[in-house]
């Protein structure tokens, strides 16, 4: 009798055992057990696994309700197929499989970036099962990632990939939830604070570059990537067959791009990519000259010369390497006394320049291939000081009342 009261006043840190909890069972709810703080536990078999063992599933609720509820959920779930069954599947095992899937649609350097990316997954967590992996886990990723020093850049692209390999094993019924949904890999305080370099150059630093540029080899793919604000592999990609001299007209229709460290000739970044534009009477002429001096080199390389069509080659005629353009590049400003930048610097300084010169951003977001012109304005718009100090804003002007005729 004096057993049954205690257990009855639910005395405090009395442990969880079948002799002290009570179980109740509605018609569909599965387990509901009442546990001595006065929260309920709901337990639910889903299946058998391979040796014939029941497969539970269980959690805790603050109320009976919310427990018969979780319960009718998940038995809901079992239903209509949303429960993933016991799986030996590792996380590193289903990645590679995911990275296996994912070769056929898309391109092969952007599988390349894949694969790399996945490569910082450490082994211990690669052996977890897919499905014993936690938020926990993800979480102590980004930790990780942070503290071999990689990027902001790097660590998101990481977990990004991560996710989206987790949500195609979703669509497979191999897991239920993905636990790197909603996990945030914020910059540290230093990545932070670190000054952030307008990617557009000034007009006193394209004066500058252009100079020490002017004989270089590649000077007539530097002055039309400034000209036309193309992406390195789009100028890379220019055909003779895709330019009009007289009229100016300049269609993009392909690109060089790096596979397994080889400049291939491929397709555009996207459907709004191939646009044309139209090219002004300086580089018109430059382009003239640039035209008769790749006559002459392939006149001297006879049956050696590559006839691949391309406006910018090596002296053979084929692609260039769009790495070689960029180590040309760090070269010239290191002569010049300016800092570093990369060839989609020149796109940058492009599409700033026209939006700063009033060019509707309708227009330059055309001119650019973007699909929207938000995406001009976000990435592209970069504000000077120069244009800060024209009209300082001024509380005086904005508290005055307007004039009285």
């Amino acid at each position: 009798m004096t057993s049954r009261k205690k257990r009855a006043t639910g005395l405090p840190n009395t442990p969880e055992t079948p002799s002290n909890r009570k179980r109740t069972r509605g018609n569909g709810e599965g387990g509901i057990y009442s546990l001595p703080d006065g929260r309920y536990r709901w337990q639910v078999t889903v299946g058998r696994d391979d040796r014939g063992r029941q497969i539970r599933r269980s959690g805790i609720a603050p109320t009976k309700r919310e427990a018969v509820r979780a319960a009718a959920d998940l038995n809901a779930a079992q239903r209509k197929g949303l429960l993933a069954t016991p799986d030996a599947t590792t996380l590193g095992q289903w990645l590679d499989l995911w990275l296996e899937r994912r070769k056929p649609h898309v391109s092969p350097g952007t599988h390349e970036q894949y694969t790399f990316h996945l490569k910082h997954i450490p082994p211990d967590l690669r052996r977890v099962r897919l499905q014993d992996l936690k938020r926990s886990h993800v979480r102590e990723l980004t930790a990780d990632l942070t503290g071999k020093g990689l990027s902001v850049s790097t660590r998101r692209k990481v977990i990004s990939h991560l996710r989206a390999a987790l949500d195609e094993a979703i669509e497979h019924e191999v897991l239920v939830i993905n636990s790197a949904q909603g996990v945030r890999v914020p910059a540290t305080v230093a990545e932070r604070s670190r000054q952030k370099r307008n990617k557009a150059l000034t007009l006193p630093e394209l004066r500058a570059f252009l100079q020490a540029a002017e004989g270089h080899t590649l000077y007539p793919l530097f002055y039309t990537l400034f000209s036309l604000g193309l992406r390195r592999g789009e100028g890379l990609g220019l055909r003779w067959q895709d330019i009009n001299l007289d009229s100016g007209e300049i269609r993009v229709e392909q690109q060089v791009k790096l596979e397994a460290n080889r400049a291939v000739i491929g397709a555009l970044k996207t459907v709004g990519s191939r646009r044309r534009l139209y090219a002004s009477p300086d580089l018109r002429e430059l382009l003239r000259d640039h035209q008769r001096c790749q006559q002459s080199e392939r006149a001297v390389v006879g049956s050696a010369w590559a006839d691949t069509g391309l406006v910018f080659t090596t002296a053979l005629g084929t692609a260039l390497h769009p790495r070689n353009v960029n180590r040309a590049i760090y070269g010239l400003c290191e002569a010049a006394g300016l800092p570093k930048f990369s060839s989609h610097s020149a796109r940058h300084t492009h599409i700033t320049q026209r939006l700063q010169a009033g060019e509707k951003v309708e227009v330059v977001a055309a001119v650019a291939g973007h699909a929207s012109p938000s995406i001009t304005l976000d990435i592209y718009r970069h504000v000077t000081d120069d244009e800060k100090r024209v009209s300082p804003f001024s509380l005086r002007d904005q508290l005055t009342p307007p004039a009285v005729n």
